[in-house]
């Protein structure tokens, strides 16, 4: 019987002791956690790195700029992780203890002790230093990608940064989206000071290709 079904029934200290703490609302945080409660049913902590902690599909972020549903975004239910007998604890973390295994996050009180620990961090953006632009977005979440979305409408000329995969990958969804409502005439700009991904994996002529 899956763990899922069994929290009414059980008291989950008494058939396993043990807490395994996942840092991080990534998808492999939560493959992590369907993958535990599949057999575990020891105590299961969750740390979320972002303020939202909802498990958020970020690729559909840059695939895709009309206006975004809620069930696009988020890949479980609001009360997943009750059901998965989940304990969220928010905040930033400030040590871990290796020697005695505890985790101390800023404002709680009380440390985490924990069995195992698993690391489900993503990659973190390099922004532009420390200055907030009122006309630069990053997409973090649904709610900047609003705010783009509410941007583009209006602008003459968009500039997309970077030479990764993701950025191609933005400036194409964005071409596209404008095309299909009739905004052909907005210019979009790809901005990259050095090689990019595409031309370093395929060559110059396919990075040409793809450009265009």
């Amino acid at each position: 019987m899956p763990a899922f079904a069994k929290k009414k029934f059980i008291k989950r200290e008494n058939i396993d002791p043990r807490t395994f703490v996942v840092l991080g609302d990534s998808e492999a945080a939560l493959a992590a956690i369907d993958g535990l409660r599949a057999s575990f049913t020891g105590r299961i902590v969750v740390v979320p790195s972002s303020p939202y902690g909802q498990f958020e599909n970020t690729d559909i972020l840059n695939r895709k700029f009309t206006p975004l549903q809620k069930n696009e975004v988020y890949m479980v239910e609001e009360d997943y992780l009750d059901r998965a007998n989940v304990d969220v604890v928010k905040g930033e973390i400030k040590t871990i203890d290796l020697n005695r295994n505890q985790i101390v996050v800023k404002g709680v009180k009380e440390s985490i002790h924990f069995d195992k620990v698993l690391v489900a961090w993503g990659a973190y953006k390099k922004r532009l230093g420390t200055q907030e632009y009122s006309n630069v977005f990053y997409l973090e979440d649904r709610h900047s990608h609003a705010r783009c979305h509410n941007e583009i409408i209006k602008a003459k000329t968009i500039v997309v940064m970077g030479g990764t995969f993701e950025a191609y990958q933005t400036a194409a969804s964005i071409r596209e989206y404008l095309d299909s409502i009739d905004y052909k005439e907005v210019q979009i700009v790809l901005l990259n000071p050095e090689l990019s991904e595409v031309h370093q994996s395929f060559g110059k002529q396919i990075e040409k290709e793809v450009s265009a």
